[in-house]
């Protein structure tokens, strides 16, 4: 199954549109997905003490986040649609790693005190808006997220995708996105 985890507040944006035109193409192959979507569930990224209590045990208090790593235990492939904001994910992105990444469910530690992936996620596939340029952010998203959050859980082969200038751009540009859009949601529903 694919998930989509969306993270974005505004549904006239152009998050929205990438997002709508994620779940276009998978309907059009008739792909099984899931759309995560943090804001209109109401999702609290941050976690409270009663969660902190429960953490080192790998587990959660927080019904969402219970209900998220069932999706997520579903998953093989996954796609993130969200922007840019202060150069990372936005803190409901964030939050959402915090809270269902959780021990035990998405990863254990060796005995050498390392991180063991537990998911099994083949393919992680990432959408993003961003003001600057896509260059401002490739140490973060090309090179920083999927080594160490994602390769730690075992979501795999990650590729990002940018759309940079996103308040300068044409309709033309963004078009052009929405098409690289769908065939990268195709390579992804077909691997």
């Amino acid at each position: 199954m694919i998930t989509i985890v969306y993270g974005h507040p505004y549904d006239r944006s152009f998050n929205a549109a990438i997002r709508q035109t994620v779940i276009d193409t998978l309907r059009g192959e008739n792909a099984a997905y899931t759309l995560i979507d943090l804001y209109a569930d109401g999702f609290d990224p941050a976690v409270r003490a009663p969660e902190l209590a429960l953490y080192s045990q790998g587990r959660t208090c927080d019904a969402l986040a219970q209900r998220y790593m069932e999706i997520l235990g579903r998953t093989d492939r996954i796609i993130y649609v969200y922007p840019v904001w202060w150069g990372t994910e936005p803190a409901i992105v964030k939050g959402f790693h915090d809270k269902v990444l959780l021990k035990d469910f998405s990863w254990v530690y060796s005995p050498e005190g390392c991180l063991l992936p537990k998911l099994r996620i083949g393919h992680t596939t990432l959408f993003t808006t961003s003001e600057a340029p896509t260059e401002c952010f490739s140490a973060y998203f090309a090179d920083y997220l999927p080594a160490h959050v994602f390769a730690a859980v075992g979501m795999g082969n990650a590729a990002w995708h940018n759309f940079g200038g996103i308040t300068q751009s044409t309709p033309e540009e963004r078009a052009a996105f929405l098409q690289l859009v769908a065939g990268e949601t195709l390579r992804t529903c077909r691997a």
